[in-house]
């Protein structure tokens, strides 16, 4: 049992004391008499807790099998949930057991596929996850994540609902916040959510802790790892792969639009559907570029407009190959490769062509994102944004100060003196 696994909670500390003291080494896992345990079940709720914690590292088949048939006898639901964990830890190892499945039992492995929905993304690279699955009995087991690109998993809930209340939940989020939910092969969103849950654990986010418990509950099998084409990681470690597997349908064809240059060329037209319009760069992403924007025009050098825009230009050029090239480009060819499924699964077939168009060529090795009008557009877009806001904030602040800075004198002092010249 690890360290870490004690820290989560104090019971599991506690719990491997009393092992201890009854001769059962954690550290010898792999030498333990399982078939001798089932006696030293609830004699002590806190050793039952570590208990469960230690068969979970005891990778052989004979522990995921204890384990499974304890947790159909337990209805002590904390223990349940440790239980859960450890035979999730052991199907990651490719270690499974047999569930019992009963006639009036509430099974939580049933024959029926779940279901998979997906949002499209927002500006941050946030989107929504879900997995449903139909529980014996009635109802659904209702499976929902905020997942990040690049950063990984944001929060994870699981809970019981009916089929109508996901019906009410869909219209609410297409109502109220213009969103919509399309369905998408689960096995996908299965693996967004393994993935942003390693991501955010490798960040020690302990708000996603519970999601291999509550994952136990739609699927015990792995979730499915896809064939990469590459792997990056930055400084802080976080690992950027392009999936080769994301569900695009036969009508998408990625020879067939990376062939074809007039995808590339009108991708300007993404900006016009309502879920890329809210691909803005924040406004620290977007800092860096509007002071030097700003800089520029305020610098007290006379500057005619020509040369002005020049120096715009500039900014723009450097901030679309410093967005759309390296670890932050794959970022983007990921994201608008998942935008293209979206607007496929939503019948904007042409928008998934050219959404999947700059992916590909984003791609590219040494892409920049120069002379693709989607991201030429985005830049500007969002700096413009951004710099008239700046400037608004400071005519406000204007309007209320009496002292004049440097740069505002030097500009009036240009201004009148080409007005003279005139």
């Amino acid at each position: 049992m690890s360290k870490k696994s004690a820290k989560r909670d104090p019971r599991l500390a506690r719990g491997r004391k009393v092992l201890e003291e009854w001769g059962i080494q954690p550290a010898a896992g792999q030498d333990l008499d399982i078939a001798s345990l089932g006696e030293r079940i609830g004699q002590n709720a806190d050793a039952d807790f570590a208990l469960a914690a230690l068969l979970g590292e005891v990778q052989t088949a004979e522990s995921a099998q204890f384990l499974a048939d304890w947790i159909e006898r337990t209805t002590d639901k904390p223990l349940r949930k440790e239980i859960s964990r450890a035979l999730y830890r052991l199907s990651q190892k490719g270690i499974q057991a047999d569930r019992p499945q009963k006639g009036s039992g509430k099974s939580i492995l049933t024959p029926i596929e779940p279901e998979g929905y997906l949002s499209a993304m927002d500006g941050r690279g946030d989107r929504l996850v879900w997995i449903v699955k139909s529980r014996v009995g009635g109802g659904l087991h209702f499976l929902s994540s905020l997942i990040n690109e690049p950063e990984g998993m944001r929060y994870i809930e699981g809970t019981e609902i009916s089929r109508k209340m996901l019906r009410q939940v869909l219209q609410d989020l297409l109502d109220r916040r213009g969103v919509t939910m399309v369905q998408v092969p689960w096995r996908y969103c299965d693996f967004l959510m393994q993935e942003g849950y390693e991501r955010a654990e490798a960040q020690d986010r302990k708000e996603v802790e519970a999601y291999p418990a509550l994952r136990s509950f739609v699927s015990t099998t792995p979730a499915e790892r896809v064939n990469v084409s590459s792997d990056r990681s930055d400084k802080a470690g976080h690992v950027y792969s392009l999936p080769q597997a994301v569900p695009l349908p036969d009508s998408l064809d990625r020879q067939a639009i990376a062939a074809d240059d007039t995808f590339l060329a009108t991708s300007i037209q993404l900006g016009e559907e309502p879920e890329m319009q809210r691909w803005v760069f924040d406004a620290e992403q977007a800092k860096p570029y509007v002071e030097k924007i700003s800089s520029a025009q305020e610098s007290p050098l006379v500057l005619n407009q020509h040369q002005q825009k020049d120096r715009v230009d500039d900014v723009i050029k450097q901030a679309i190959a410093e967005v759309f090239s390296g670890e932050s480009g794959q970022v983007y060819a990921r994201r608008l490769e998942e935008m293209a499924l979206y607007f496929a699964a939503t019948e904007r077939v042409a928008s998934a062509q050219r959404a999947l168009a700059v992916s590909l060529a984003l791609q590219k090795e040494g892409a920049s994102g120069s002379s693709i009008p989607f991201c030429e557009g985005l830049v500007q877009q969002s700096i413009g944004l951004h710099y008239t806001e700046e400037k608004q904030q400071q005519q406000e602040e204007a309007k209320s100060s009496l002292i004049m800075k440097p740069s505002e004198f030097a500009a009036q002092a240009q201004q009148a003196q080409r007005q003279r010249r005139v």
